[in-house]
Order: structure tokens, then sequence, then C-alpha cells
């Protein structure tokens, strides 16, 4: 039976980001409003929601695949940051960007690492810049020493507004290509960034169950009732040996997602 003293019910507040700010060697604080603006919403050509993402680089943008599966999908459809509350619980005002997978588009099946990167392109709506909502780069080595630890997840629900769990993801199973953990995560969540406890990307969030055995730090298989979430040093392996296909406009681009050691990001008002 679960431990409701070990695993908690997880809390869920609005996000809110504000002030003007240059992060560089960010505290905790920061880095969750850092981490929080670099999550977008994927909407599809009639403005649905498909699940969330987040960005990795400058121009880059992860999800899953089962969110977008190819490019023809990635064509018509946009990202859209700032889906959220301000202070005062009013809707902050969006800005939506179309999808370039022509300038770069990498993928691996659902039934894989169920991961797609992609370019992000023109503005299509809003007044923001790319620039304004940042990036969370791919470090390899922050998924390692995290079972029976708590993360974090931030992510549009059922496609609300952007909401996060602190410290209220408690991982429990690993394999090398997954995190298993207790979550109360919903449908919309699939594609959202899980952090360890500097805020570092750990896994992107792909299922609502196991797809595959992992293993607690005991030894035994992973309890049931978890979630799942993809590995980035997973994924950051399949990069490293899908790179050599790329053009070297494209190398240089998914490059800027592995070399980044923080949150990066200037955040407006």
């Amino acid at each position: 039976m679960e431990s409701t003293q070990r695993f908690p019910r997880l809390q869920r507040t609005e996000i809110n980001p504000s002030g003007d700010q240059l992060v560089s060697n960010i505290s905790l604080p920061e880095a969750v409003r850092v981490a929080a603006s670099s999550v977008g919403r994927g909407l599809d050509d009639l403005l649905i929601w498909q699940g969330t993402g987040f960005m990795v680089s400058n121009r880059l943008f992860l999800t899953n695949n089962h969110v977008i599966p190819d490019k023809e999908k990635a064509k018509n459809c946009l990202v859209e940051f700032n889906y959220e509350l301000d202070k005062s619980k009013a809707p902050k005002t969006v800005t939506q960007f179309i999808l370039a997978p022509a300038d770069f588009f990498m993928s691996s099946s659902e039934d894989d690492l169920d991961f797609t990167i992609v370019a992000v392109g023109k503005r299509a709506f809003g007044k923001g810049k790319l620039s304004n909502f940042g990036f969370c780069p791919m470090k390899s080595g922050s998924d390692r020493q995290v079972l029976d630890t708590f993360a974090s997840m931030i992510g549009h629900p059922n496609g609300k507004c952007k909401q996060m769990s602190l410290r209220k993801n408690f991982i429990v199973a690993e394999s090398d290509e997954v995190l298993q953990y207790y979550s109360d995560a919903k449908v919309g969540s699939s594609g959202s960034p899980v952090f360890n406890e500097r805020f570092e990307v750990i896994a992107l969030h792909h299922w609502g169950a196991p797809t595959r055995t992992a293993f607690t730090s005991q030894g035994v298989v992973g309890p049931k009732g978890t979630k799942e979430g993809v590995r980035i040093s997973a994924i950051v392996g399949r990069i490293n040996e899908e790179k050599c296909k790329l053009s070297s406009k494209q190398r240089r681009l998914i490059e800027t997602a592995l070399k980044g050691d923080s949150v990066s990001l200037v955040i407006n008002k």
C-alpha cells in the first residue's frame, strides 16, 4: 500500500514568473521561474492543445513523439508561451510561434524513447521574442543518483494554464531509459520537463503508467501506480548517435542544447 507520509498528495500552484532580470548563476527560486518560462503548450492548426514541451536551446523545442510524431504534423503545429496566470490571477498575454521542421527535426518513436526535437520558427501571434522565454539545456549527468528523491514538474495538465508540482514527485525506480515516479500528472502533461533538486532537467514526462521494466534502489521491479519519464541522459545519448547524420548547421543547433550549464533567460515583466 502506498504510504501517504512518504508520497504526499501533490500540491499544484500556478507559475508566476516576473521581473526584469538577467539570469546567471541563479538561485533556486530564480531557477524555478526561469524553467517555468521555457515551458510551452503545443497546439495544432486549429489551436487545440496537443501536449506540453519546453525549449532546450535558443531555437529547439523538446516534446514527446506521441505529441508531434513527424515533420508533417510539425508543419501544422504551434508552440505557445505564457499561457499562465499573473500574480493577480489574470491571464497573461500569450505568444505563439510556428514550428520549423525543415530547419531541424529529430524524433524517436513512442515505443522507443518517445521524443521529438524540432526547431521553432517565426512568431505567429503576440509580441514576445523567442529569446524572452529562455531554455533549459540537456545535461547527460543530471539524472544520476536520483532514486528515492523528490522531483519537480512543470506543464499544462489537461491543456490548462501552466502549473507546477514542486518537489512532490517521488522517484522510485529507474532503468537506462526511464525514471518512474509517484505523481498526479494528468492528460496534457505529456512533454513536461521533470527536474531534480537543482532544477536541472532529468526526464521528459511521457506516460501515465510504466511502459517498461525499471528497478528500485533495493533491486526489485518498480511498483505499479507510477508515472514515467524518459531520461534526459538517454535522449542525449541518442542525439550523439544521430549527430553524424545532421548537416553542419543542424549540428550547431543541437550542440547549443547540450552545452549549456544551467537554465538561461531574460525574464520580462
